[in-house]
């Protein structure tokens, strides 16, 4: 047994191992958990041993996020990013801000904004137009469904009254037919492909932000949902992706879910799938210490159902003969499944709508489920039939849910529910139905889209409501009033799902997720004990350090 390089003691370990769930110690050896509990740590504990005192501190495995956007995350950072801050001249200040200070960008481009601070729950061009009018100007929203245009930007996209909607998308008109400035989904399209071309390198220097502040809230691994060409990517994201990982740039565990573009014929795009894991997996890397596999393809199913584009089995009340959006017929989405189970894929695919469920859990089980080595999922399940998930459960599909999203916020109250129906609002977000169903749940946070900071995510599982210091959910009815509160779970399983159940969704829980011997040593040290703080405080334990195979990645100063 060789002597550990470090040697955590002196707080309470959570390891999320279920034959031996709380520990007093764990050693570390090149990276690798070699030692769990104190008298098996002090056997291979020798002078050149660090000995590092958690001084009543809180340790857990490192977190993973199991669906999230670090490309456009990273890349949002450096654009005009709307993501901290709500509300209607906050926005307009913070944009117009933006253009002030570059004043030589031939576009004005940003993220971030969400639709309950805008009069009917959408934005309109002149709004955008009161603070840059002299260039296009384009802002994608938070959930990156939307795009949010000035006039000029219209203009020059050649987008008029007479313009039809692209198939995918929507291009919203006002009652006497004039474009409104917002593009929804594959819509946004005929504005992006005008966007100054961004460069590799520019990705690249997106996936290192990305990591640096994944790191800062703990997370030790993620999954893209999306890896390619898809809508609202500046740039085939594969190869910058190969090339951090050729250069063992990557100090996380990174799954690359490769985007099943639905713009390139089946054949052709199976084998560019193929090919694209080939040139990954022949990268030389050490599981335990992080690197990049493509074990993944992300198919979207549907939209999102603030925009009316989440594919719903009733109609949305209020627009009676609205059910959403199909990106793919039943028969074009089995046979892609099929082909994709027969090259070893797991299968990971976007469905929020309950219509769409249905289509999803049907293509995941026409040959009779997945076998147990299959990691298929199912993202977001935002109106989930409880008939659904119980065939989900007996075939072992994944449920990897969005904790966030599960709460009274204004997005939610004045966007969203006065667009469902009683009957699809009591089947909204329900995790516990899910966990008692036997369903698998594994946390993600689809960032940009909302917080990655799995803290906050299991606040909001625990307690349905907003956590305290979220700038989405400041009001009284977030902060207070219970999204569903029977579908609450408890700290344990929230903390399961982001840890062990998102590891095992991006296909590394054999090496990480959990503290146990054998496994890699992805630590997220915390000021307190998760288990023991009031439950209405969860969202405030901060996080102090994040150790990823045995190396400190994040010190809070």
């Amino acid at each position: 047994m060789p002597v550990a390089d470090r040697v955590f003691r002196g707080g309470t370990i959570h390891t999320m191992d279920p034959t031996a769930p709380a520990t007093d110690a764990v050693a570390v050896h090149d990276g690798t958990i070699i030692a769990v509990g104190e008298s098996d740590c002090a056997a291979v504990t020798g002078t050149i041993t660090e000995v590092i005192d958690l001084a009543g501190r809180t340790l857990i495995p490192g977190f993973h996020d199991a669906h999230a956007h670090p490309v456009l995350g990273g890349l949002g950072m450096v654009e005009c990013n709307l993501d901290d801050i709500h509300g209607y001249q906050p926005y307009l200040d913070r944009i117009a801000e933006y253009a002030a200070e570059h004043p030589d960008d031939g576009w004005v481009l940003g993220s971030g904004w969400y639709g309950d601070v805008f009069t009917d729950g959408f934005p309109h061009r002149n709004d955008l137009d009161s603070v840059v009018s002299d260039r296009p100007a384009s802002i994608t929203s938070h959930d990156a469904h939307g795009t949010w245009v000035n006039t000029r930007a219209l203009e020059v996209a050649g987008i008029t009254r007479d313009t039809p909607d692209p198939d995918g998308g929507r291009i919203v008109k006002d009652s006497e037919g004039n474009p409104t400035g917002l593009l929804f989904e594959t819509a946004a399209e005929l504005v992006t492909g005008l966007f100054p071309a961004s460069t590799s390198a520019d990705v690249e220097c997106a996936l290192r932000n990305s990591q640096e502040y994944f790191h800062s809230l703990g997370i030790v691994g993620w999954q893209d949902a999306g890896v390619g060409v898809l809508t609202g990517s500046p740039v085939d994201t594969f190869h910058p992706y190969v090339s951090i990982a050729e250069g063992g740039g990557f100090a996380s565990k990174v799954t690359a879910a490769l985007w099943w573009d639905r713009a390139v014929p089946y054949a052709q795009q199976i084998e560019t799938i193929k090919e694209r894991r080939a040139a990954i997996h022949s990268i030389d890397c050490d599981r335990h210490r992080g690197g990049l596999q493509a074990t993944v393809v992300k198919i979207m199913l549907d939209g999102v159902c603030e925009n009316l584009t989440g594919a719903l089995k009733r109609s949305y009340r209020g627009h009676d003969h609205e059910h959403g959006l199909l990106m793919f017929e039943a028969e074009e989405l089995n046979e892609i499944v099929s082909g994709l189970e027969a090259n070893d894929f797991d299968v990971h695919i976007h469905a929020v709508g309950d219509n769409a469920l249905k289509l999803a859990v049907d293509a995941l089980t026409q040959n009779g489920g997945p076998s147990l080595e299959r990691r298929h999922q199912v993202a977001h399940l935002d109106i989930a039939d409880p008939a659904e998930l119980a065939r989900m459960a007996e075939a072992g599909i994944i449920a990897n849910v969005q904790p966030l999203w599960a709460r009274r916020d204004s997005v939610l109250v004045d966007t969203k529910l006065p667009l469902l129906h009683e009957d699809q609002q009591s089947h909204h977000f329900i995790f516990a139905s899910m966990r008692d169903a036997g369903v698998r749940l594994s946390f993600g946070s689809d960032w940009p889209v909302s917080s990655p900071d799995p803290i906050w995510g299991m606040h909001v599982a625990v307690n349905r409501t907003a956590p305290h210091n979220d700038p989405h959910g400041q009001d009284d009815v977030a902060q207070h009033e219970p999204l569903l509160g029977e579908e609450k779970i408890t700290v344990a399983q929230a903390l399961r799902a982001y840890t062990l159940n998102a590891a095992f969704a991006n296909g590394f829980n054999d090496v990480s997720g959990s503290i146990e011997v054998g496994k890699s040593a992805d630590f997220a040290i915390l000021d307190r004990d998760p288990f023991e703080v009031a439950v209405e405080d969860l969202g405030d334990v901060l996080l102090e350090t994040t150790v990823s195979a045995g190396e400190v990645v994040y010190e809070r100063g």
